[in-house]
């Protein structure tokens, strides 16, 4: 109320004053006004981004850039004119009047636009001055059709701000086109200054910082993939809370939810990686302190050969709520997340799109953005949180809460690499393997190697390659692959290796005996190829092995855990026709249920 009031008074006093300057100087001011606007939303970026670099606090330089590049290129033209156009035009009277109030309405919106834009970029937290673009309805209302809370719109009265980004846009793609359409990068400039400083507290900033903790500019996020949601978000594993966050509402009371998009909507879904540098800083710890409306997607929705640029954010998030482990939540705009940057956590974020939308790229606060082209669109959406186990309170596909079931476990199996198979995860030269690794008959008997694929390829043309493994003399083989993102959602701590690094492996049998680990392998993403370390010993038990993942290259295990199509196989020795129906560890027992894995008779 007192950030409208105050807009509408000077804006009118503006006016009022221009009136007594006459059309003339009216027209000149006018002019100086648009083109100071245009230096300011041209330029503030590239001014903030050489500030941030000196390590000052970009919540203050951005809005400090943006605000004295108008002030002073308006000064300076204003001067200029004044000292070289001295003569005046004699125009009618009311013409002079009520021509000059005119253009000094315009000047005034020009220029309280651009003052109330630089004043809600300082980091007040979504409101200033009794002000705020969004708030949840009085009554705590919901929406009959979506069921989810209601939240109103607000406006200042002459709307200063969206007109002079407005203009500016306007002018961007059309007298001053550049390379780069302002609202390519700004659809709605002034709803990003909103959502981006709409922090939980003060001390989040809008803006990822630039220290010598890290560039959150260049290295703030990681897409990891994205996709289109064809399916609704099933109750199974999406909670919404409608109590609005507080001390009144201190305890946390989730609901199931089904979240299915209207018709011509879909759901987008991106699965980001919130690096360390994009981090909040507080007393030597590093936190990653949010809002949903904090995330923005930017695209374009093509019709009828237009494109036009156009921005969203999430309406669902998932990875981000321990109260929920890996369900997904459905958050509205007032509500908060705060997860530890240590280990770079990986996030799913839903947004809720036209179905023509073409996504561009994806921005984390101010100016952490990514591209969507430098990630993989899957085909289908990952399923380790649309598998994961029973949030609390309840019991889900993954089966008892604390347990690893059966029904999550094979949606984490490659099929295809499963099995009473001998087959290398990929051929290898015989000449590229180390002298340590014994090879028989063309066929790979024991070792360790690591390398990536191209290097431990045969070159071609060269039959002198390792295909298969040998077949033991005391049993036959059984592999089993796991993606182990997909497997570490699951509860319990079977898989989780990075975790528990002395975990012992043993296949459990339909009839209850056990057979240790004899092999293992891990394939990752490097430098944009397949990276492998591979072991194997056909007698665990006589060799010494000790059936756990010792992994010789230390990068493995956070690799393992971090990329979506990062594998992991486990190789057993089993006499002749066993089949295998449990995994266990120290960390619990993997149960395949009505599934069995059985060796060759």
């Amino acid at each position: 109320m007192i950030l409208n009031i105050a807009a509408l008074l000077l804006v009118l006093g503006i006016a009022f004053i221009h009136s007594v300057y006459g059309f003339y100087s009216s027209v000149i001011n006018l002019f100086c006004a648009i083109v100071a606007m245009c230096v300011s939303f041209g330029y503030f970026e590239v001014v903030n981004d050489l500030l941030t670099a000196q390590g000052l606090p970009g919540a203050y330089t951005e809005p400090a850039a943006f605000t004295f590049l108008f002030v002073i290129t308006l000064l300076i033209l204003r001067l200029a004119s004044d000292s070289l156009l001295r003569g005046n035009v004699s125009v009618p009277m009311y013409l002079d009047w009520g021509g000059g109030a005119v253009c000094g309405f315009f000047v005034g919106q020009i220029c309280i636009g651009v003052m109330v834009l630089g004043f809600l970029m300082l980091p007040f937290g979504g409101r200033a001055m009794m002000f705020s673009r969004f708030s949840r309805n009085l009554d705590n209302d919901k929406d009959p059709e979506t069921q989810r809370i209601i939240f109103e719109r607000h406006d200042l009265w002459l709307k200063s701000d969206q007109f002079t980004a407005g203009l500016f846009s306007m002018l961007s793609k059309g007298s001053l086109s550049g390379s780069t359409e302002f609202a390519s990068i700004y659809p709605d400039f002034p709803g990003w200054v909103f959502w981006t400083g709409n922090t939980m507290q003060p001390e989040s900033t809008p803006i990822v910082p630039r220290d010598d903790s890290g560039d959150g500019f260049k290295k703030g996020i990681d897409v990891v993939n994205w996709w289109r949601q064809t399916t609704p978000l099933s109750e199974d594993y999406t909670r919404y809370r409608p109590q609005p966050p507080g001390p009144d509402n201190s305890r946390i009371t989730y609901q199931p939810f089904t979240y299915k998009p209207p018709p011509g909507e879909e759901l987008l879904g991106v699965r980001l990686r919130l690096l360390p540098a994009s981090a909040d800083r507080q007393k030597g710890t590093q936190y990653q302190r949010f809002r949903l409306s904090m995330f923005r997607i930017v695209g374009d929705i093509k019709r009828g050969g237009e494109s036009t640029p156009t921005e969203y954010i999430p309406q669902v998030i998932g990875g981000a709520d321990p109260q929920l482990e890996d369900r997904l939540r459905v958050a509205e705009l007032d509500e908060n997340f705060s997860i530890s940057a240590g280990n770079s956590p990986t996030i799913d974020l839903y947004f809720e799109v036209p179905e023509q939308f073409q996504p561009r790229f994806i921005e984390y606060r101010r100016h952490a953005r990514k591209t969507l082209a430098s990630a993989t669109c899957l085909d289908s959406p990952p399923l380790d949180r649309l598998t994961a186990g029973a949030a609390p309170g309840g019991t889900g596909r993954g089966g008892r809460r604390g347990s690893a079931g059966p029904t999550g476990f094979i949606d984490t199996v490659n099929r295809s690499a499963t099995g009473p198979t001998r087959r290398l995860p990929f051929a290898v030269g015989r000449n590229r393997l180390p002298r340590s690794c014994e090879v028989r008959a063309g066929e790979f008997v024991s070792g360790r190697f690591t390398g990536s694929k191209s290097d431990l390829e045969p070159p071609d043309n060269d039959r002198n390659e390792v295909e298969q493994l040998a077949n033991p003399q005391e049993g036959n083989i059984l592999q089993v692959q796991t993606y182990t993102r997909r497997a570490l959602s699951l509860p319990g701590q079977v898989l989780n290796f990075a975790a528990s690094v002395a975990n012992q492996y043993e296949a459990i049998s339909d009839t209850g005996d056990t057979y240790p680990l004899a092999g293992y392998y891990a394939i990752v993403k490097r430098n944009g190829e397949d990276y492998i370390e591979f072991f194997f010993t056909p007698d665990p038990l006589g060799t010494g092995f000790r059936s756990m993942l010792d992994f010789s290259d230390d990068k493995i295990r956070n690799e393992l855990r971090d990329q979506e199509d990062a594998r992991l196989g486990l190789i057993f020795v089993l006499p002749p026709g066993t089949c295998v129906t449990a995994i266990r560890s120290q960390g619990g027992t993997l149960d395949f249920g009505d599934t069995r894995f059985c060796a060759e008779k």
